[in-house]
């Protein structure tokens, strides 16, 4: 009888990209606490750390003024020029209810209850009607 020769597994189909999936969540896992900061960060950010807002006057800040936190939320930028020489600066922020939904529930705070599902315990008592005489 012919020797059986099993080939090595890594050469499946999904094997190696599983194996890439898991080594990928392990780095993951084990840089939590850096990925929650960060995006803690971004869910902090406010248009006033990008400008400054005096009255019905807004003006970029200085890049070196602005935190790092805020110049991670930021997602476009566009400047377009004007006649005038004024340009139009429109900056676009990350969308922060997106965040605050992945913060939300890595927190455990939008798993359901297990015990929803479950039937409520009804107690139900009788109680039967005295007589004349106070007997039930």
């Amino acid at each position: 009888m012919a020797k059986r020769v099993v080939p090595p597994v890594r050469r499946f189909g999904g094997v190696g990209e599983l194996r890439k999936r898991i080594r990928g969540s392990d780095i993951i896992y084990d840089n939590r606490d850096g990925i929650a900061t960060e995006m803690l960060g971004l869910a902090q950010a406010k248009i006033t750390d990008i400008f400054d807002w005096q009255g019905q006057q807004l003006s970029l800040k200085d890049v070196e003024k602005i935190p790092e936190h805020a110049l991670s939320a930021i997602k476009k930028i566009k400047i377009t020029p004007r006649q005038d020489g004024e340009d139009i600066i429109e900056v676009e922020l990350i969308d922060k209810v997106r965040i605050f939904q992945l913060l939300s529930k890595s927190a455990g705070l939008l798993d359901t209850e297990k015990d929803t599902d479950k039937p409520a315990v009804v107690d139900i008592q009788m109680v039967m009607p005295e007589d004349k005489n106070g007997k039930k």
